[in-house]
C-alpha cells in the first residue's frame, strides 16, 4: 500500500483551499483537487507492506502533539508534476521538526526515506495548462490541529486519500476506524 503522512485541514480550512483551488484551476486552466483529498504532505513513505504499519503508527502517536498556524502565501508550479500548488513563504518551527521527527521514525522502522529538500505545499489543481509562476497572495492562514498516516489508493475515478490512523495536535487522540484498520 502507498502512505504518506500529512496535515489533515479541518473543514473550514478544507472549505477555504477547495475555493481557491476551483478559482486557480479555471485561471491555469486545469482540474482542481477534490476537496476531500486535499493535504501537506509532511512524509512520504511510498510503497509499504502491511507489517511496516504498527511500526508508522506508533511513530505518528509518538510525534509531538503541538498545534501552530501555517500561512499559505505563495502560489506556484511544477511543471514537471504538472500541479499548482499553494505553500508558505516560511516553514513553521513546529511542521519543520514534526517532518524530522516522522522522517527519522520512517527510516528507522526500515523504509526508505525521502532525499529531496522539505518543501510544504497543498497541491490545488493538476494538468494546468498554464502552471502559474511562484508569487506572492493573500495568505490563508491554517491553524493546524491534525496530523495522520493516509494511504493512497487508485480507483477509476483518480487517487482517493485514506486516512489510516491520526493524532490531534492538542494532546488527543482517534483511533483509526475498523475498515481502515482492516485493509
Amino acid at each position: 500500500m502507498r502512505l504518506f503522512y500529512a496535515l489533515v485541514p479541518d473543514d473550514a480550512a478544507r472549505a477555504t483551499l477547495a475555493g481557491a483551488g476551483s478559482a486557480l484551476a479555471r485561471h491555469v486552466g486545469g482540474r482542481a483537487i477534490p476537496a476531500v483529498n486535499l493535504h501537506v504532505t509532511v512524509v512520504f513513505v511510498g510503497d509499504a507492506a502491511d507489517a511496516s504499519l504498527p511500526c508508522l503508527r506508533v511513530a505518528l502517536h509518538a510525534m509531538p502533539r503541538t498545534p501552530f498556524t501555517l500561512s499559505l502565501d505563495r502560489i506556484g508550479g511544477w511543471r514537471a508534476a504538472r500541479v499548482a500548488w499553494l505553500a508558505p513563504s516560511l516553514v513553521p518551527p513546529p511542521l519543520a521538526a514534526l517532518h524530522d521527527r516522522l522522517n527519522a521514525a520512517v527510516a528507522a522502522c526500515g523504509l526508505p526515506t525521502e532525499t529531496r529538500p522539505f518543501r510544504p505545499h497543498v497541491t490545488l489543481a493538476r494538468r494546468p495548462v498554464h502552471p502559474p509562476r511562484e508569487a506572492a497572495v493573500a495568505p490563508i492562514a491554517w491553524d493546524v490541529r491534525r496530523v495522520a498516516l493516509m494511504r493512497s489508493d487508485g480507483t477509476p475515478d483518480g487517487v482517493r486519500y485514506r486516512e489510516v490512523d491520526g493524532v490531534a495536535l492538542d494532546g488527543g487522540t482517534r483511533p483509526a476506524s475498523a475498515s481502515a484498520r482492516d485493509q
